[in-house]
């Protein structure tokens, strides 16, 4: 499916651009929001895996597989990042090295209160994780019956979770698991339909996708106005993950339009393919380079200037570690065969 490589390249350059330009220049745009893609994309895709083993394949064998799979193409890459982060004198992590190992960051990041420089990315890969532990047990033991109403209600559960962390900020509502759930859910649900022969019309799946674009913009952009609407600010993500649903389905068949020429382009496809290593090190390309161009901080020059000499930099230093990561990582425990 190169659409969804292509899918996941847009979303890794969205995430870029928020890692690496100053908060004035995304001029209050969601670049973040291609973390939410990824969130909706990895649940319509771990559930399309598991329907469709589940058919032939004992519950027994399916869990296996599917752990031993995530354990090989998750961790040597993150062992790996996390060793050049600690290496860089990252000090979250020697200060407390066991939620890192462990791929609890999220929970230590919450309790900090603030996002670590060149690592707070990490804490989406703690969440997936702690999703892949509960995921498979939802969609392999809940009766196929029980299936559709069972997502539905997850997805309701999670603006619920937002209201009632709110209190504690964006923190609190992004990295407790259970306050992202309508994500999952909402792509497994996807999943569900799709493993069913169930294909909705093109023009409906894209009037539900539209509408609820346009139902997060207004609560997105009243929230960034400071005139959020109260109880309702908190479905923004979800109606953000249906819109990511209906951009997936169309997707998985090949069939985005306009878009299609992009989404399938080479160089699309092959970003999305290296995603995963992009992924890992573009929040540590800035350390790296700090400590290879130092001066390009330096404070004589223009900071435009500046940030505009530094970003080819991250770009070739993201692009060597992510070659290099796919090449002698990824590929390798790729070609392991897990029985």
């Amino acid at each position: 499916m190169p659409q969804l490589d292509g899918l996941r390249a847009v979303a890794m350059t969205g995430v870029m651009y928020h890692h690496w330009l100053p908060a004035s220049w995304r001029y209050h745009f969601p670049t973040e929001a291609g973390l939410f893609l990824f969130f909706v994309l990895s649940g319509f895709l771990m559930t399309q895996g598991l329907l469709r083993e589940r058919e032939t394949l004992p519950i027994k064998t399916i869990l296996r597989r599917f752990h031993l799979k995530r354990l090989l193409r998750i961790y040597p890459a993150y062992y790996t990042a996390l060793a050049l982060a600690a290496l860089f004198g990252v000090k979250e992590i020697w200060q407390a090295p066991h939620w890192w190992i462990l791929n609890i960051q999220n929970f230590l990041i919450l309790d900090l209160g603030y996002w670590p420089p060149g690592i707070s990315h990490f804490w989406t890969l703690a969440v997936e994780q702690q999703y892949y532990l509960v995921w498979p047990i939802i969609i392999l033991f809940v009766p196929r019956t029980w299936m559709v109403p069972i997502l539905l209600l997850l997805c309701l559960g999670a603006p619920l979770t937002r209201l009632t962390s709110e209190a504690g900020g964006w923190l609190s509502m992004d990295l407790i698991p259970w306050g992202l759930l309508d994500n999952f859910a909402l792509g497994s649900l996807l999943a569900v339909w799709m493993h069913r022969g169930i294909v909705f019309p093109h023009r409906f799946m894209d009037l539900v996708g539209l509408v609820s674009l346009g139902a997060y913009l207004f609560l997105y952009i009243s929230w960034e106005m400071g005139r959020a609407i109260p109880h309702w600010c908190h479905t923004q993500q979800t109606f953000l993950a249906i819109a990511f649903m209906a951009l997936i389905s169309r997707a998985a068949q090949g069939r985005c339009g306009l878009a299609s020429a992009l989404l399938e382009h080479p160089v699309m496809v092959r970003l999305g393919q290296w995603s995963y290593g992009i992924y890992l090190f573009h929040n540590l390309a800035p350390l790296c380079v700090g400590k290879i161009f130092w001066f390009l901080w330096d404070p004589r020059i223009d900071p435009t200037l500046a940030i505009w000499l530094r970003l080819p930099c991250y770009v070739l230093v993201t692009g060597l570690l992510a070659w290099a990561c796919r090449r002698y990582i990824e590929e390798r425990t790729h070609a392991i065969k897990v029985g």
